[in-house]
């Protein structure tokens, strides 16, 4: 048996701290939670004075989401701005929150920082693994602009929210139309044509080609469907697994599809350019930023890329320059990044440059949209619209012999 100390929170929200005696720490989190105790730390106590954190990933906590960590970051800054001590600003959204997951959250910052750790210290260990965001309260803390900081933060999350809710607002109707286009198409074929096909045979018709192949495609789909839904999903899980193995080469692949593969690169590079001028006007070094700004991007290469530029920074190399040479940014924000460094207002130029590619991804996500539904209409239209000729060739040929 092993012996765990540990911090949580009662029924009632209160915390609670103690020590327990367990077979490991699966079991001690078991035996806290019978207790009605949710803890959110456990460290095993070891002999001659040991300690070691135990993480929690059994525990399944539910962290605050984007829109829930935009509040408290903006409602903090305010309370600390207006001269509330850290430790009570804190303690007061937990005191008014509701929400269960958020109580833990909050009180769990709270009692870190009773502890004399930092904020970034704080928040990294109740959950929030954003750097971004970790990075810009450091810096707030370092400089004694910790509101002004933690506001910018909200606004970087605000955005991507923002961002986040326009490219689904755009594909939503070209999904909607396919979904329900391809179980028309389907319907068709499983249930409508083989009851025609019976009237073909009563009727011993010689069928035109167009119509043996829709029979056909409709006898495949309906006997082996089984095989067919199986191969489908040995395809998606080996395109999932080479993903995963060779993202970076997929992730290369993906900026060259055609279309598509523009907005995905003006997207990470927005997301790169809005995050590293905050940090940049935060006080960041020029190094640190670029790392942390380099975190925020989502396909592997542009993000290894950009990552790659702090060595030729530490060589006395100029931003602009070292951008330029990646050829994926557009000439205009290069043009900009130089502007911003010839002037000594580069935080300023990057937020113009985020702007512009912001304008960039809406204007070709409204094309992208706009060309979308009538390509779907179209290509839709003449697959049933082929299907519904290859059902009614033969009945008007019927119709015509016995005219005659």
């Amino acid at each position: 048996m092993g012996v765990f100390s540990y911090k949580g929170l009662d029924r009632e929200g209160n915390e609670v701290k103690g020590v327990v005696e367990a077979a490991s720490p699966a079991s001690a989190y078991s035996i806290l939670k019978k207790r009605g105790i949710f803890p959110y730390e456990i460290v095993e106590e070891r002999e001659g004075g040991g300690r070691r954190q135990i993480s929690l990933p059994f525990s399944r906590r539910k962290l605050p989401n984007n829109k829930e960590l935009i509040v408290f970051l903006r409602t903090l800054s305010t309370l600390l701005a207006a001269g509330i001590p850290i430790v009570d600003a804190v303690e007061s959204f937990a005191e008014s929150e509701e929400s269960k997951h958020l109580t833990v959250f909050y009180k769990q910052v709270a009692a870190y920082l009773k502890e004399g750790e930092s904020l970034r210290s704080a928040l990294e260990k109740a959950g929030i693994k954003d750097r971004i965001i970790l990075a810009l309260v450091a810096s707030g803390e370092k400089s004694a602009l910790l509101p002004e900081n933690l506001n910018t933060a909200a606004l970087i999350l605000e955005r991507r929210e923002e961002l986040k809710g326009k490219l689904i607002q755009a594909l939503v109707y070209p999904a909607v139309l396919l979904t329900v286009a391809a179980g028309v198409v389907i319907f068709m074929l499983t249930v409508v044509i083989p009851k025609i096909v019976v009237i073909y045979k009563s009727a011993k018709l010689s069928l035109p080609t167009s119509t043996k192949i829709v029979i056909a495609v409709s006898k495949v789909l309906r006997e082996n469907y089984p095989l067919l839904v199986g191969a489908l999903a040995a395809t998606l899980t080996t395109l999932f697994i080479l993903s995963k193995k060779k993202k970076r080469l997929v992730d290369r692949l993906k900026l060259k599809t055609p279309v598509v593969g523009k907005i995905l690169r003006d997207i990470e590079l927005q997301r790169f350019t809005e995050t590293l001028g905050n940090l940049l006007s935060s006080g960041l070094p020029m190094i640190e930023a670029i790392e942390t700004a380099a975190e925020t991007v989502k396909n592997s290469y542009i993000r290894e890329e950009l990552k790659r530029t702090t060595e030729e920074i530490k060589r006395g190399e100029s931003l602009h320059s070292t951008l330029k040479k990646l050829n994926i940014f557009p000439r205009v924000v290069i043009q900009l990044v130089e502007a911003g460094e010839r002037s000594g207002e580069l935080p300023k130029m990057l937020e113009k440059a985020s702007n512009y590619l912001k304008t960039e991804i809406e204007f070709k996500l409204q094309s992208l949209t706009s060309l979308l539904e009538p390509v779907t209409m179209l290509i839709l239209g003449l697959i049933i619209g082929f299907i519904v000729y290859a059902l009614l060739l033969p009945i008007v040929t019927i119709s015509t012999i016995r005219a005659i």
